[in-house]
């Protein structure tokens, strides 16, 4: 195998890290080379081979072929290039948004992803992709199940309860969203945190159409939810599947079992 080909194999992995973490500018730079590069993917065995032996050497897996580029993510959560926490913590610490605010939104995007227990363990190449509308229903459902709960209800966080109340007063969907200072809308803050967990490495961003955009979970952001904010996530849920076994909401729905969401 020649050193110009080790490098070329090299150089498809080093673009579709950059694309399967949403790093757009890399990738529009390098538009052409990719191209190229992927179509030497699919027509050469040789060269196949050898980007294969570089995400091995890397621990990495190969989740889908795009014609953008590889869709790569960590083989586990404790590889190099598996997104941590941490890192979450200091994109959001660049932002306006207080992880108190967006962590009703985090459970609801966990809730659509893994909407039973036996799913934080599932292989995520088997779970399902979501759309932003999976997250604004379950979102929907959580602010009238929060709504029912009593005073004394102790399995959310004060604050969290308090962030539940501000979100029933913000409006689904604000037509001028786009413009300065016009506030926040749910759809608003569910697609920041997307933005965010795509920028961070945790989830997988597809468009196969224009306007058609889906999410997938990678190993490292299954085991942040399993791991990281599990009973914030768990109470969420519980919560969800209690008002809706309680039937106490008469919208269209709202006795769906959350596994349907």
């Amino acid at each position: 195998m020649s050193v110009e080909t080790i490098y070329e194999a090299n150089r498809l992995i080093y673009l579709s890290l950059a694309y399967s973490s949403g790093r757009k500018r890399i990738v529009t730079q390098n538009s052409a080379e990719m191209t190229e590069l992927v179509q030497r993917f699919q027509a050469e065995e040789a060269f196949r081979s050898a980007v294969d032996a570089g995400l091995r050497a890397m621990a990495l897996r190969l989740l889908a072929l795009d014609e953008g580029g590889l869709r790569l993510a960590a083989c586990n959560a404790d590889g190099f290039f598996a997104a941590t926490l941490t890192d979450y913590g200091r994109l959001l610490a660049r932002s306006d948004l207080k992880a108190a605010d967006v962590l009703p939104v985090h459970c609801a995007v966990a809730t659509a992803f893994f909407p039973t227990e036996a799913d934080l363990d599932m292989p995520v190449e088997d779970l399902g992709a979501i759309t932003m509308e999976d997250v604004i229903a379950i979102l929907r459902r959580f602010a009238h199940a929060e709504a029912a709960l009593p005073e004394e209800e102790d399995r959310l966080h004060p604050q969290v309860r308090s962030v539940a109340r501000r979100l029933r007063e913000l409006p689904e969907d604000n037509p001028d969203r786009l413009r300065a200072g016009a506030g926040n809308s749910w759809v608003d803050l569910v697609e920041r945190v997307l933005e965010h967990l795509v920028e961070t490495g945790y989830l997988l961003v597809f468009e196969e159409t224009p306007g058609d955009v889906e999410y997938r979970p990678t190993p490292a952001y299954q085991t942040s939810m399993r791991e990281g904010i599990v009973y914030s996530f768990h109470a969420f849920r519980d919560i969800l599947a209690d008002h809706a076994e309680t039937g106490s909401s008469a919208e269209p729905g709202e006795n769906d079992d959350v596994s349907t969401l």
